[in-house]
């Protein structure tokens, strides 16, 4: 018994070893090792600009998922997209994080307290004290205004007090920021005069030039912007307009783009998508955008995150797997002295002489 014993604790001390070894793969080591594949970008004049663009984030609400498992989700999802953008930013260490839309998922629904929890947490995970220029669009989960939703003045009024009072225009009297509104059909250009003499970057939550239309050609005619990026469809994808040429961008790659041969020899406009960074949102691939700037050459690549649900699986899978080995292990112990117990009463009984 004594050695049962023994091998009973070693048993259940290798299972807790492995299982606090699958922990420190899933929740830390796998964001190294993330980051170890990602494309470095190195600046080549003294006028760089790094940009880190982040689309799609969606803070989960309270509203949409009433389970008992709701919490844990919350908690879950905030953890994953503070660990990947802590590991983005220490690898890219950039100038500027763009945001670009749909930075809460229940934004346009939520009340007035709800809302300032929600800040209040996406403000925690996207903390970072050294980078103060930033730059935020809204998204129709964030005012309303997806499927001709109706867009309230209260919606877009307490996303820019909480988010655009500080936001960047310009910067380095090099760059310029212009946020575009697909829902509301607008788009900021205070300074027309001066436009010109800046690297014009559109901002936008929903594509721009696939849809074409009124607002596609007031962009064009007052803004010409060099680049565009944007967001909401989750997914990676470059545009060439007015070319119908759409490229899938999924592959661990860094591309590089002449913006002012793109404009003044092809006349073309160059549309990147972001896709999501939230493993809510059910895709496989997600990840941040990281775009280097340097006079009028743009690199960008895309920081593939981990498949958080993968890892999530893998909880279950090995708690399956300790179930049914924990069984299995006490069949196996116990049921052979039963037989042994068994088979020594039956010897008794057939060893009792016979008169």
């Amino acid at each position: 018994m004594a050695s049962l014993r023994v091998v009973n604790r070693l048993v259940c001390r290798g299972f807790i070893v492995l299982t606090l070894l699958l922990m420190f793969f899933n929740e830390v080591l796998i964001y190294y090792i993330a980051q170890s594949r990602w494309h470095s970008i190195d600046c080549q004049h003294e006028n760089c600009t790094r940009v880190l663009l982040i689309a799609d984030p969606q803070i989960l609400g309270n509203s949409y998922d009433r389970s008992s498992h709701s919490p844990l989700a919350r908690y879950d999802s905030d953890r994953y997209l503070q660990k990947s953008f802590e590991r983005a930013i220490s690898f890219t260490q950039p100038h500027i994080i763009v945001f670009l839309g749909d930075l809460l998922d229940e934004g346009n629904i939520a009340t007035a307290q709800e809302y300032k929890q929600y800040v209040k947490r996406f403000k925690r995970i996207f903390q970072n004290k050294k980078i103060t220029k930033r730059v935020h669009v809204p998204g129709d989960n964030d005012i309303g205004g997806d499927n001709g939703d109706y867009i309230s003045n209260s919606n877009q009024r307490r996303f820019e007090n909480e988010f655009m009072s500080e936001d960047l225009f310009d910067y380095d009297n090099h760059l310029r920021f212009f946020k575009i509104n697909r829902m509301l059909l607008d788009f900021t250009n205070p300074d027309k005069d001066n436009n010109a003499d800046r690297l014009r970057i559109g901002v936008s939550h929903a594509p721009l030039l696939i849809g074409g239309g009124p607002l596609l050609r007031a962009i064009i005619s007052d803004l010409d912007p060099h680049i565009i990026f944007s967001g909401h469809w989750h997914e990676s994808r470059i545009f060439i307009y007015p070319s119908t040429k759409v490229i899938n961008f999924y592959e661990n790659a860094v591309r590089h783009f002449d913006l002012k041969a793109l404009k003044e020899q092809d006349h073309s406009y160059l549309e990147i998508m972001v896709p999501t960074c939230s493993y809510r949102m059910g895709k496989s691939k997600i990840g941040m955008g990281y775009a280097v700037l340097e006079d009028y050459n743009l690199s960008y690549t895309v920081l593939w995150q981990p498949n958080r649900f993968i890892l999530l699986f893998t909880y279950v899978f090995w708690g399956l797997f300790v179930l049914c080995g924990g069984i299995v292990y006490k069949m196996m112990t116990r049921c052979p002295f039963r037989v042994v117990k068994r088979h020594t009463q039956y010897s008794r009984v057939s060893n009792v002489p016979q008169f």
